[in-house]
């Protein structure tokens, strides 16, 4: 690898974050080296996209590879590096792609260690425009940032330089922000079912409700029975959802902690 630029990247994983990331980069200009899983078929999936080298083996790996980018469980990163460092035949950039799992997992063993994290949920369901996801990046060096960074910025309008620190906080308000409404959703389409009722009639409402983010706290847009203090509405809900216990305990927590969200509010400056 020359020091002024990123060539050939290989992916460890083929899942959702890898076969989102490898067919950007390869657009952009990069060539995709090897394609690494333990599921040989989704290994070849991947590579036959990206006109890779499929393999179930990371000793494959050389330095033909300018990055190695890990898009593999958080749980697995510590394992494969520490099984890629005794291969012994690797030597340029290793990044990983999670939100939580921190630089030095790998900047213990390589001294050419980073983070790539793309802000984005990713599904085989779904096609996000790359170019609008914000990419995160973290290195040991400047050097290896500045690559990063250049790799990033081929795919991204917003690369950002985010500490492991940072991004662990970064990863916990994603969830809260994407995972959980998802499993509201997940709720609300049960019960819906439960009567007849077509699940697309929330969609106009879900759209709205994310359409409206962007400059005004979203404080000032909570809307609905708890911010009111519509008691008689919130006991009906609660009463619909009798023999569900587990949907009335999330209903009474939400709705507390909008509650008290609401006293801050009132008792703030924020208006």
């Amino acid at each position: 690898m020359t020091a002024e630029r990123i060539r050939n990247i290989s992916f460890a994983g083929a899942g959702n974050v890898a076969i989102h990331l490898a067919p950007a980069l390869l657009g952009a200009g990069f060539r995709i080296r090897h394609i690494i899983s333990h599921t040989a078929s989704h290994a070849q999936s991947l590579a036959g996209i990206t006109g890779a080298i499929a393999s179930t083996d990371p000793c494959t790996l050389d330095n033909t590879t300018d990055l190695l980018i890990l898009a593999i469980p958080d749980q697995s990163i510590g394992e494969f590096v520490t099984e890629l460092k005794k291969a012994g035949r690797f030597s340029g950039i290793v990044a990983h792609t999670s939100g939580t799992c921190p630089l030095s997992t790998i900047s213990q063993h390589f001294s050419k260690a980073g983070v790539f994290y793309p802000l984005q949920t990713f599904s085989r369901f779904s096609a996000p425009e790359i170019r609008k996801v914000p990419v995160c990046i973290e290195a040991n060096s400047p050097e290896t940032e500045t690559l990063l960074r250049q790799v990033a910025a081929a795919i991204s309008g917003d690369v950002r330089v985010i500490d492991s620190e940072r991004r662990a906080l970064l990863h916990l308000s994603a969830v809260f922000v994407c995972n959980f409404p998802n499993h509201l959703y997940v709720i609300a389409s049960r019960i819906l079912k439960q009567s007849g009722i077509e699940e697309d009639i929330l969609l106009p409402l879900i759209r709205e409700t994310a359409m409206r983010l962007g400059d005004t706290d979203p404080l000032l847009l909570q809307t609905g029975p708890a911010v009111r203090g519509d008691l008689l509405t919130m006991q009906r809900h609660l009463q619909l959802l009798d023999g569900q216990p587990s949907f009335q305990k999330i209903y009474k927590i939400l709705s507390e902690s909008i509650e008290q969200f609401e006293q801050i509010k009132k008792s703030s400056d924020i208006l």
